[in-house]
C-alpha cells in the first residue's frame, strides 16, 4: 500500500506562507515596540516642557495655566492610584486592552513630583498618554495592515510563480506513467527552465533507447521463432528425405531378399550399406543438436573431434590451455558454440586457407579471464559496409550472456580476427 505523500508544490507554499506569517508576526512586533518608544518620548516631552516653564517652586498662577495644556494633568501627589484607573478606562473604547497594555508607560513615567511652596501640598503632574496611544493605535493599525496585506500579495505571487513553475513536474510524472505502462512513443517538448529542459531530454533519449531496444527483441523474437520453424522443417525433410527413403529401400530389400528362392547376398549388402549411410546421418544431426563429447570428455574433446571432422580444405591450429574443462565448468557449451558458429561463418564467407583458434587464461583487472582468439586468412570484409547476419549475432549474445566482451578486426583482404574476453567464475 502506498503511503500517502505530500506534494512539492504544497510543500514549497507551505514553506513560503510559514515564512511570510513569521515576518507578519516580527513586523507586528517591532511596530508595538516603536509605538511603545514613541509614546514614552511623546509624555516625556510633555513632562519636561511643563518643568522648564514652571521652574523649581511653581505658583498658584502658573500651575493654573497648566491647565490648559494638552495631555497634562495637575492632582494632589497621593492621588496616583485612581489616577491610573481613570486612564485605563478612557481608551478601552477605541483602543484594544492589549495594546494599551504593551504600549501606555509605566505611572512612574508618565508622572513629575512637584514642591509647590512651604503652605501647600506637593502636587503631581501627570501626563495623558491617551491621545499618543490612539494615534499610535491608528499608525500600527495601517502599518500592520500593508504588511498583511503585502504578505498575501507576495504569497499570492508566489504561489502562482511556483504553481507554473512545478506544471513541467506533471508532464514529467505522466510521461514515467507512460513509460511503465509501455508507451515508449511518448515524448516531453522543451521547457523554459534548464534543468527541467535537460531532465526532458533525458527521458526523450531513454524512450528512445527503448523504443529501439522493444523493436530489436520484437526482431529477435521473430527471428527466433523463423529459426525454431527452419529447424523443424530442416529436421521434417531429413527425416523424409534420409530416414523415410532409406526404411523404404530396407523394406524392398528385405522383401526382395525373401521373395528370391536362391540365396544372395547382394540386397543385404545393399541394407548394410543403407544402414551405414543411417548411422552416419544420425550421428551428424545429433552432432548439430548437442556434441556427445562434450558431456562425457570435456570441451577439449569437443572442440578437437569439431576441428578434426570439419568439412573444407582450410587447415585449423587449435590451441587449448591445458585446464579449459575445469575452468570452463558449466558454460562449456557456450564456448563450443561461439567456436562452432564462428568456424561456420568462416567456411561460408571467408574463403580462408588457415584458421586459428586459440583459448588462454589470462588475470586482468577484473580477476581471472578466458581469452577466446579466432583468426583466418580469408578475404576479409568492412565491419562499416557489412550487414551483421545471424551469426554474429547468435555470438554476440552467447558472449554477453557470460559477461564477456567482444570485437571483431576485419579490412578487404586481410582476413577477419574474433576475439572474446570471457570472464571466468569465482573460486567460491
Amino acid at each position: 500500500m502506498l503511503k500517502p505523500t505530500i506534494s512539492l508544490r504544497f510543500r514549497l507554499n507551505l514553506i513560503i506562507a510559514f515564512v511570510c506569517l513569521v515576518a507578519l508576526l516580527f513586523g507586528s512586533i517591532i511596530t508595538v515596540i516603536n509605538a511603545r518608544q514613541s509614546v514614552f518620548e511623546e509624555v516625556s516631552s510633555s513632562l519636561m516642557l511643563a518643568q522648564r516653564l514652571l521652574g523649581e517652586q511653581p505658583s498658584n498662577h502658573q500651575l493654573s495655566t497648566l491647565d490648559k495644556v494638552r495631555h497634562l494633568r495637575i492632582t494632589v501627589a497621593s492621588d496616583q492610584q485612581g489616577e491610573k484607573s481613570e486612564l485605563d478606562t478612557s481608551l478601552e473604547k477605541e483602543v484594544p486592552e492589549l495594546f494599551i497594555l504593551f504600549v501606555r508607560p509605566s505611572l512612574e513615567q508618565l508622572s513629575l513630583l512637584l514642591e509647590a511652596g512651604k503652605n501647600t501640598p506637593s502636587i503631581r503632574l501627570i501626563a495623558d498618554p491617551s491621545d499618543e496611544i490612539k494615534e499610535a493605535w491608528r499608525e500600527s493599525l495601517i502599518f500592520i495592515s500593508l504588511l498583511l496585506l503585502l504578505t498575501l500579495l507576495i504569497s499570492g505571487c508566489v504561489f502562482i510563480v511556483i504553481g507554473r513553475a512545478l506544471r513541467p513536474v506533471d508532464n514529467i510524472l505522466q510521461a514515467f506513467v507512460e513509460i511503465e505502462k509501455g508507451d515508449y512513443d511518448k515524448r516531453l517538448p522543451s521547457f523554459d527552465l534548464p534543468e527541467f529542459n535537460n531532465i526532458a531530454a533525458g527521458i526523450n533519449h531513454l524512450s528512445e533507447n527503448l523504443s529501439a531496444s522493444k523493436v530489436k527483441n520484437q526482431q529477435l523474437s521473430k527471428q527466433s521463432l523463423d529459426i525454431r520453424e527452419n529447424e523443424r522443417r530442416y529436421l521434417a525433410r531429413e527425416l523424409h528425405d534420409e530416414m523415410g527413403q532409406s526404411l523404404s529401400a530396407i523394406k524392398a530389400l528385405s522383401v526382395s531378399a525373401k521373395s528370391n528362392k536362391e540365396t544372395s547376398s547382394q540386397p543385404l549388402d545393399e541394407i548394410e550399406n543403407i544402414c551405414d549411410h543411417l548411422f552416419h546421418v544420425v550421428r551428424n544431426r545429433m552432432q548439430q543438436l548437442t556434441p556427445p563429447l562434450l558431456s562425457d570428455f570435456g570441451l577439449s574433446a569437443a572442440i578437437e573431434e569439431l576441428v578434426d571432422q570439419w568439412p573444407g580444405n582450410s587447415h585449423i591450429e587449435l590451441t587449448l590451455h591445458s585446464s579449459l574443462d575445469e575452468l570452463v565448468q558449466d558454460n562449456a557449451i557456450h564456448y563450443y558454440r561461439i567456436i562452432q558458429e564462428s568456424l561456420t561463418n568462416i567456411l561460408k564467407h571467408a574463403q580462408a586457407s588457415n584458421i586459428w583458434v586459440t583459448l588462454s587464461k589470462i588475470d586482468n583487472a577484473n580477476g581471472r579471464a578466458i581469452s577466446l582468439l579466432i583468426k583466418d586468412n580469408g578475404i576479409g570484409f568492412d565491419p562499416n559496409e557489412a550487414v551483421s547476419g545471424r551469426g554474429l549475432i547468435n555470438i554476440k549474445e552467447r558472449v554477453e550472456s557470460l559477461g564477456g566482451t567482444l570485437s571483431i578486426n576485419a579490412s578487404k583482404g586481410n582476413g577477419c580476427q574474433l576475439s572474446a574476453i570471457l570472464p571466468l567464475e569465482s573460486d567460491e
